[in-house]
């Protein structure tokens, strides 16, 4: 029962309804027999009243005697299918005039007449009720007690017979209920296989939110609910995608160095110079390849979790780490005709994530290369401030369009200029490494033209010394 409790709404709906309709019948049950009763009493206390008044109605003083007549009505009257025994006396001041003398006698109040006088009584070994009426014959100075009395046999058929037919009458809505209450939780809960049918039907790819015009008042948490779990499933799933797309951005670098110096390796072989040096960059790309997708899987872990980010974290030298990437950069700077400099004074220790610190940087340094003029500069500058660590890279290449600086952190967005150059992904990484890493961006001129991109650590995470 507990079990089907847990799992079964209709099971709750019926206990629901079923425990308070049944202490409403048994409510209901003591009050309809208290109420039955009073009914029957009073309706028959009604035809031993008339009884009563029409034996005393028909007293009269004859020759200085009290007369009456005994009308057949007063008796037909009490006539029922139970066949009661019916009682009389009339006695005037105490004496017995007619009747059944040892009849036991109400306590009626002599100075009370025409007032009818009901009480309950025993007479040859079974109840009786009796009612008791005073009258004033005139010239009698005595007063004259007129007493009906009947068995309570139809009393107490007319009472059972009520009774029963209050307790089937109960009986059969509770069991109307138990037998409707699943048929009405069925059709209360269509809205929900409405909303089941509507998700059912729906592609694994589609994470549009439910509608709720048509969803009742008491489904809408729950749809809003689900539809905050399709905004984090989109989130998840779209994160997913930009993690493959970075992957693939990021890893084609190192894979094209393996493969041209695998190419010398076919060519040379390993006894020669190139071919050792060939090696020895194979083993550095295979290393940086391994380096960048371990970063691009604690990317992945950290976007959009700064719990796992503090976890994570760790006290790292951005001026050390920032001067290594300037140094992997230099063959390509010197390949595409760029020179770098780099200026740090000291240290500048900040706590944070040292892959992610790092792949941050390295891909500002990229871009910076990637899109600068041959015989242009690259300047990387770490410098320690009271509010944290600031890392600047500039350019004096072509820049970016002021209006186009906010775009240019969204995934695949490109200049018009740039169309044949990277994937769009670099600075995007930068966004999502910053945001993950507690960080800021800003992105300016470089006065006298280029572009200025400087990454802000949050205060609460640096410890900068100079």
């Amino acid at each position: 029962m507990r079990r089907n409790l847990r799992v079964s709404l209709t099971a709750r709906l019926l206990v629901a309804l079923i425990v308070p309709t049944a202490t409403l019948a048994l409510v209901l049950g003591v009050g309809g027999a208290l109420i039955i009763d009073s009914i029957v009493e009073s309706v028959n206390d009604r035809l031993l009243d008339a009884s009563a008044r029409s034996i005393a109605d028909t007293l009269a003083l004859e020759d200085g005697e009290v007369t009456l007549d005994l009308p057949p009505s007063a008796f037909g009257m009490l006539e029922n299918d139970e066949r009661d025994n019916v009682y009389y006396s009339v006695r005037v001041g105490g004496e017995l005039l007619t009747g059944y003398p040892d009849l036991p006698q109400v306590a009626a109040d002599p100075a009370k007449t025409d007032d009818t006088v009901f009480a309950y009584a025993a007479y040859r070994d079974a109840p009786i009720r009796v009612a008791a009426i005073v009258r004033r014959v005139p010239r009698v100075e005595a007063p004259v007690v007129v007493q009906v009395a009947e068995t309570l046999d139809a009393r107490s058929s007319l009472g059972w017979r009520m009774l029963a037919g209050l307790l089937v009458l109960e009986t059969l809505i509770v069991g109307l209920l138990v037998l409707l209450v699943p048929v009405a939780a069925r059709w209360g809960l269509l809205p929900l296989a409405e909303v089941r049918r509507g998700i059912a039907s729906r592609s694994p790819t589609d994470f549009t939110p439910l509608t709720l015009q048509q969803v009742p008042a008491e489904l809408r948490s729950f749809v809003d609910a689900f539809n905050g779990l399709l905004l984090r499933l989109e989130n998840a799933v779209e994160g997913l995608r930009r993690f493959t797309a970075d992957a693939s951005h990021q890893m084609r670098t190192p894979l094209s160095i393996l493969r041209a110096h695998l190419q010398v390796l076919k060519r040379e072989g390993t006894g020669s110079e190139a071919g050792r040096a060939s090696l020895a960059d194979i083993d550095a790309a295979t290393a940086r390849l391994q380096r960048l997708l371990t970063q691009l899987l604690a990317l992945a872990r950290a976007e959009g979790n700064r719990e796992n980010v503090a976890r994570l974290a760790r006290n790292v030298d951005l001026v050390a780490l920032a001067r290594s990437v300037a140094e992997d950069h230099v063959p390509a700077a010197l390949e595409a005709g760029v020179e770098i400099e780099f200026h740090a004074d000291g240290s500048a220790n900040v706590r944070t994530v040292g892959e992610f610190a790092r792949e941050l940087i390295s891909n500002l340094v990229d871009n910076a290369i990637r899109y600068n003029r041959r015989g242009g500069t690259v300047w990387l500058w770490v410098a320690a401030e009271e509010s944290g660590v600031r890392v600047v890279v500039e350019d004096d290449g072509p820049g970016i369009p002021e209006v186009m600086r906010t775009d240019v952190f969204q995934r695949f967005r490109r200049l018009d200029r740039d169309r044949t150059e990277g994937s769009g992904l670099g600075l995007a990484i930068v966004s999502e490494l910053a945001n993950a890493l507690g960080g800021s961006i800003a992105v300016t001129e470089r006065p006298g033209g280029g572009l200025r991109v400087a990454v802000d650590f949050p205060p609460t995470l640096a410890a900068a010394t100079a």
